[in-house]
């Protein structure tokens, strides 16, 4: 089974045998899963929009997610009704950080503020706290697994260990 990481900004949306994964802190993935055509996205963007709003297309940023989901349902002659939707990320990591700063709640914000517009339902989410994630969906499958992760002597370990 092949498995493919998305880094910071990636994208990915189509057919895939294996696992798509990525690793989130503040950072937010939307998935999708087509169940009859077996389509997936799995995203992994760092901010809300380009500071300079210059950037409405680049995946590193929601607003570039979102156009290329869209267009990409669109390209695949699908309609967003047939996916079921998943909302992942946006941890606060640093104690410090005020509510109203923190880029995780931030992206997250942002990505209920589309899924509300386009009227879509989440069907899966796992978003804030201060854990970093790891997301992985199956492309056979659809399943998605979400492990909650601290950091402890220099390398991530689940949760509970």
């Amino acid at each position: 089974m092949s498995k493919r990481f998305l880094r910071p900004g990636e994208y990915f949306f189509g057919l895939h045998q294996g696992t798509v994964g990525t690793l989130l802190g503040s950072c937010v993935s939307i998935t999708l899963w087509h169940p009859r055509r077996r389509l997936m996205a799995v995203t992994h963007f760092l901010l809300p929009r380009d500071p300079q709003g210059i950037l409405v297309y680049d995946t590193r940023y929601g607003v570039g997610v979102f156009h290329r989901l869209l267009r990409d349902m669109a390209k695949f002659d699908t309609h967003p009704a047939e996916y079921r939707k998943g909302i992942f990320g946006g941890g606060s990591l640093m104690a410090r950080e005020r509510p109203s700063t923190r880029v995780g709640q931030q992206n997250i914000a942002f990505a209920r503020e589309q899924f509300e517009i386009l009227t879509w339902t989440a069907d899966h989410t796992d978003v804030d706290g201060s854990d970093y994630r790891r997301l992985s969906m199956d492309g056979r499958t659809g399943e998605v697994d979400c492990q909650r992760l601290v950091w402890k002597s220099s390398t991530f370990v689940g949760r509970n260990e």
